[in-house]
């Protein structure tokens, strides 16, 4: 049987490490509060990115998917086509 192509996506498996350095987006999980991740851009320390952007402009979630999607709702970023 022969498979169908989509041009530009090819054999390589997407992995979430591999979108967040292509995209610039940082996370974070901590243990102490109920939305223990945060994601984040452009500055890889997010102390030096809470005293640029604020605490308002992380995305924060239960997951890290959740966390990275409601980031990327606030900036308009694409999440990752597989999710």
């Amino acid at each position: 049987m022969q498979q169908l192509g989509i041009e530009g996506i090819g054999q390589q498996k997407a992995t979430l490490s591999d979108w967040k350095k292509q995209n610039g987006i940082f996370t974070h999980k901590s243990d102490i509060c109920e939305k223990q991740w945060t994601a984040w851009n452009e500055i890889e320390s997010p102390c030096d990115f809470l005293s640029e952007y604020g605490g308002e402009a992380f995305g924060f979630g239960a997951t890290e998917k959740a966390a990275i999607l409601d980031f990327c709702e606030k900036e308009n970023i694409k999440p990752p086509f597989w999710w």
